[in-house]
């Protein structure tokens, strides 16, 4: 369908009640929701004009995470995917989006390479993976994330599962983090917080504070 913007992008509908919607700009899943109440944030000041990137839902970073020798975050969330393949299995749609290099992404990176993105959408989870293929005739190295916006209370958001990590503590200074352990088992955000987990495990509880752990 035509999404804000003139953008095209894909609705998701589960038989189980929950939908989704995906642009193809940026391959940004921009809408969760499970029944009524959409889990993902857009910003009020997002742009859809297919040249700025999405800020919000669900933005890739590749193949770069962060500032680095091209733009910060990489390329893949400033170009537009391509449908490769769709499914239905009991009620479940799958969706999977493919990018591969252009004249765009060889201006900053040059490799030959291609990206699938499936989504499967199910009655309560969203689930995501991005696989990468080298298609060049030399080795690359990348980094990479699904940069999720969570719709949110901040005075009510807690996080569980990171008490024993080592923390780098950017708040500070983000030049020279400093290090320490995590060790609370419920961590809150008071206040500005800009801080990375080393080493986390598979599996994090996130309290949004609107009711609902993600």
């Amino acid at each position: 369908t035509e999404g804000n913007g003139g953008l095209p992008k894909v609705n998701l509908v589960s038989s189980h009640g929950s939908e989704a919607e995906i642009y193809l700009f940026g391959g940004c899943v921009t809408s969760w929701k499970v029944p009524n109440k959409d889990l993902l944030f857009v910003r009020p000041d997002a742009v859809f004009n297919g040249k700025k990137p999405i800020s919000g839902g669900i933005p890739h970073c590749f193949p770069q995470f962060g500032p680095g020798p091209m733009q910060q975050h990489g390329f893949a969330r400033n170009m537009s995917w391509s449908i490769a393949d769709s499914d239905n299995i009991e009620g479940d749609p799958i969706l999977t989006l493919e990018l591969r290099d252009d004249p765009y992404s060889r201006s900053m990176w040059d490799f030959s390479f291609q990206a699938l993105y499936k989504i499967r959408l199910h009655s309560n989870s969203l689930y995501t993976v991005l696989t990468v293929t080298n298609t060049d005739k030399k080795p690359f190295s990348f980094t990479t994330a699904l940069h999720t916006y969570f719709h949110a209370s901040i005075t009510g958001v807690s996080v569980k599962g990171l008490k024993g990590c080592k923390t780098l503590n950017k708040d500070p200074d983000p030049s020279n983090p400093l290090v320490g352990k995590e060790e609370r088992e419920v961590i809150t955000f008071p206040g500005f917080v800009d801080c990375v987990y080393l080493d986390a495990p598979q599996e994090l509880q996130l309290d949004n504070g609107l009711g609902d752990v993600l």
